[in-house]
């Protein structure tokens, strides 16, 4: 078992309680990893790179790289995140974009409730309300 299985399994998650608190559990695109909050990945460039993380409800923070340890966010920054999300409205936002020959584009999935919503900015035009957001998900490590 993986170290990001430990640390789920110390949940004590059950499918009635994970569809009893509102999540989508549909198996429509994106499926997300169970419980998770938000997963962004972070791809182009001029060598044209990709980087992925998963953002869970108790901060677990797990990237693509299984070489990299687990990262744990503390409350505030949990609670930080999640409100600049729903300020973002990311129900609102496009789904996709043209994306830029030397810049970033950035993907995100969200989990808000029952929704999940999808959608992608550019780095260097994104929109004021995911500026912030943008800044908070380079912190946790995208």
């Amino acid at each position: 078992m993986s170290e990001l299985d430990d640390a789920l399994a110390q949940e004590s998650w059950s499918l009635r309680e994970h569809l009893a608190a509102g999540s989508d559990a549909s198996l429509r695109e994106p499926a997300l990893p169970r419980l998770a909050l938000l997963m962004v990945s972070r791809s182009g460039g001029l060598r044209f790179t990709s980087r992925t993380i998963t953002i869970y409800h108790n901060g677990l923070v797990a990237g693509d790289n299984p070489s990299r340890r687990l990262r744990r966010l503390p409350p505030l920054a949990i609670a930080r995140l999640y409100h600049t999300l729903l300020r973002a409205r990311p129900c609102r936002l496009p789904s996709r974009i043209e994306p830029a020959p030397d810049g970033y584009v950035y993907s995100f999935h969200a989990r808000i409730g029952e929704r999940i919503c999808r959608f992608e900015v550019a780095a260097y035009n994104a929109p004021p309300a995911v500026r912030d957001l943008l800044r908070l998900v380079r912190q946790a490590g995208v």
